[in-house]
Parts: structure tokens; C-alpha cells; sequence
């Protein structure tokens, strides 16, 4: 704090400081830059429209008409008239007339003759001749 007060600048901004009053720019933002002044873009997104590095392979199997390996085991399922099992128990707990656990609270009120904590301020508006947005 005592160089802070002093109007100096805490040692890890020292470096990037100098460059910057001497117009250089500090290391990490280089590349970037470089690449601009190129009139390319930066790293991340490069100039002809391609994807960073970690969404290629996903990208290309999309065009080939494939899944990404994270999505195949749920659509093989389904394409075999099956569910995927993340669907399953809530599927299960309607067939046996029973609610998912997130819609319980909202239907308990329902059944009470309250209004869900969701649709109230909607309601309000609409009490008072409102229109809700």
C-alpha cells in the first residue's frame, strides 16, 4: 500500500507499465495485436471463418452428417424408439400419474388454491388491469 500511496504501481504491473508509457504493448497482448495490424483476427476466430482449435472435430463431424461423440449414446436411443435415460424418471413418475420433483411445489399450490410463486406478479398485473410484458 505504500507504493500505492507514493502513486506508484504494485511490482506486477511494473513491467506492462513501462511498455505501454514507451508505447509497447505487454507481452501476453503481442500476438493479438500483430495479428490485427495484419489485418488478420485475433487467435481465437481467424480470418477465414474457421472454429478455435476445440470445436473442430465436432464441427466436422456435424458437416459429415455425424454426432459429436457427447450426443451419439442419447440419439441411438431415440432413433431406436427408445429414451434417454434423462428423461426417463420424470417419464415414469407421469405415467404413474405422479409429478417430476421440480413441478411438485407448483402443482401443490395449484391443488391448495394458490398461485404459484412463478405466475403472481403476471397475475397482479393483470388484476390491475395491467398487461403483463
Amino acid at each position: 500500500m505504500e507504493k500505492l500511496s507514493d502513486g506508484e504501481t504494485p511490482r506486477w504491473t511494473n513491467s506492462a507499465m513501462k511498455k505501454l508509457r514507451a508505447e509497447e504493448t505487454p507481452r501476453w497482448r503481442n500476438s493479438a495485436l500483430e495479428k490485427l495490424r495484419v489485418g488478420d483476427t485475433t487467435c481465437w476466430r481467424n480470418c477465414a471463418g474457421e472454429t478455435p482449435r476445440w470445436r473442430n472435430c465436432a464441427l466436422e463431424k456435424l458437416r459429415a452428417v455425424e454426432t459429436p461423440c457427447w450426443r451419439n449414446s442419447e440419439l441411438e436411443k431415440l432413433r431406436a424408439g427408445e429414451t434417454p435415460c434423462c428423461i426417463k424418471s420424470a417419464l415414469e413418475k407421469l405415467r404413474a400419474g405422479d409429478t417430476p420433483r421440480w413441478r411438485n411445489s407448483a402443482l401443490e399450490k395449484l391443488r391448495a388454491g394458490e398461485t404459484p410463486f412463478c405466475r403472481k406478479s403476471a397475475l397482479d398485473k393483470l388484476r390491475a388491469g395491467d398487461i403483463p410484458r
